[in-house]
């Protein structure tokens, strides 16, 4: 250790400008040496010294200038050196207590990761950056990767993917998930405190310390949260909170305007926006939407079916997962007959856990007694396709034709997965499905709609097939928003 460097050092951190490299070099010089603190000592007594010294000498001058006299003015300066040197030992023990303090909060565990999938760079307080699994970095105390059940201090969590996301529970049992492309910088020095820099994030907060409400900054907002459930989506210029449960108040950064955003409500706050709230319906359960049912044998008809908080043109969002226990389906009540051509479209977007290659699969099936719950046979399955931005609704399309071996059968759909990165528990958001169906029947032979009375000849040429829909618009909950 070079005494010229250490005094460096601790001149720097006497006058305020030591950087947070030189800052935990000198609180580990501390802990180790006890020179260094005996040096420490020495200069917070000096440096008291001299700051009462000068503004004695201040005080002296101005009384020489109102007429007293020198030997007062010495006298003064003998006694504040006296009572410095004392004040002096006090100030070094308080500086080295807070250096000390500081170290210890710094490598102070606050939270747990739960889960964590995808791209992730952990950069640690101290500026030690951690890969997610598969990195070749050295090891740290944290670990050579991250992984579930890792206890981690405050820091940054960097997600690099669309399908990344991680999640953390902190010793109060609040728990805090970034997913997609999102940096989040958290703390809690007492008072949980977090940057969400872009992204989204979504908090599950228990009830906080009065007066030490959980603090989100962004670009444009500061978000106060005493203890609820919210998500929030941060960009360079805009912040949207949804409010899921309990109230969080929401405050601009450039006018200090503040808004409070209760449950089932969101607001989108830009430099110059309203800042006006607006109702989301609460999410809806399997057993309270119309048609589509939940046909999983693993499920039931009370888990989430629908909701609005990544709605597409205003109305609700069928919830899809790749889990077993959802698996929604309708019942089209349409005959099929061969050489039906049905097509179908829709719009759909990547959620939390979603992977780039995983894709919707739309299901054409019929089963043993023309019921939903009989023994299904599937004659189609159609997918989507991978999306291109995992970020915004993207829109998908299909078609397949019906054979003899369907037709007389009744038409059954679903709409499941397709999983391409090995995870089983992504979730997407559908909606605006549209299925419509085309009878093109073979040559020569006369359609079943075409019978007319006896003796009525068949028009020629025969009309031109028509579409019609099955589902779609307010036809049959295509939407997902009827009641």
């Amino acid at each position: 250790m070079s005494n010229s460097n250490l005094e460096q050092r601790i001149a720097a951190w006497l006058e305020g400008r030591i950087s947070q490299a030189d800052s935990e070099t000198l609180q580990q010089e501390l802990r180790d040496s006890v020179e260094a603190r005996t040096t420490f000592k020495r200069f917070a007594q000096l440096d008291a010294v001299l700051r009462e010294v000068a503004d004695t000498e201040s005080l002296g001058m101005i009384s020489q200038a109102s007429g007293s006299s020198a030997p007062i003015q010495k006298t003064a300066t003998i006694h504040y050196i006296k009572g410095a040197l004392a004040i002096a030992a006090g100030i070094a023990v308080m500086l080295t207590v807070n250096l000390y303090y500081q170290y210890v909060n710094a490598n102070r565990n606050i939270a747990r990761i739960t889960g964590l999938n995808g791209t992730l760079t952990w950069i640690g307080d101290g500026g030690q950056i951690v890969q997610g699994d598969g990195s070749q970095q050295a090891s740290t105390r944290w670990s050579n990767t991250l992984s579930e059940g890792t206890e981690l201090p405050g820091g940054t969590i960097e997600g690099m993917a669309p399908d990344s996301w991680f999640k953390l529970e902190f010793h109060d049992g609040s728990t805090g998930m970034i997913s997609g492309d999102s940096i989040l910088t958290f703390s809690d020095q007492g008072q949980k405190e977090f940057r969400l820099r872009q992204g989204r994030f979504s908090a599950d907060v228990m009830p906080q310390p009065e007066g030490k409400p959980m603090l989100i900054h962004t670009s444009v907002a500061v978000l106060k949260v005493i203890g609820t459930q919210f998500d929030v989506e941060a960009g360079p210029k805009s912040t949207m909170l949804y409010v899921r449960e309990g109230i969080v108040q929401m405050i601009r950064v450039h006018d200090g305007k503040t808004v409070d955003v209760p449950a089932n409500h969101r607001v989108v706050i830009t430099a110059n926006s309203d800042m006006l709230l607006q109702f989301v319906a609460p999410e809806r359960m399997w057993i309270q939407t119309p048609v589509w049912e939940n046909i999983s044998t693993a499920g039931d008809q009370d888990s989430i079916a629908t909701q609005e908080t990544h709605d597409h043109d205003g109305t609700r969002n069928l919830l899809i997962s790749e889990e077993a226990a959802r698996l929604p389906a309708q019942d089209t009540e349409y005959t099929i007959r061969s050489g039906d051509l049905f097509e179908f479209r829709f719009v759909w977007m990547a959620g939390m856990w979603w992977t780039p290659q995983d894709q919707i699969a739309i299901k054409l099936f019929t089963t043993d007694n023309d019921l939903i719950s009989g023994t299904p046979t599937t004659f189609a399955t159609i997918l989507s396709g991978t999306l291109t931005d995992a970020r915004v609704y993207e829109a998908a399309s299909g078609s397949t034709t019906a054979t003899a071996t369907e037709a007389r059968k009744r038409l059954f759909i679903a709409i499941d997965t397709q999983d391409g990165g090995g995870e089983l528990n992504g979730v997407a958001h559908l909606d605006n499905f549209h299925l419509q169906v085309t009878h093109f029947p073979e040559p020569g032979l006369p359609r079943l709609d075409d019978f007319q009375l006896q003796g009525t000849p068949f028009p020629d040429p025969l009309p031109p097939p028509a579409a019609e829909i099955i589902i779609g618009g307010n036809i049959r909950n295509g939407n997902f928003n009827e009641n």
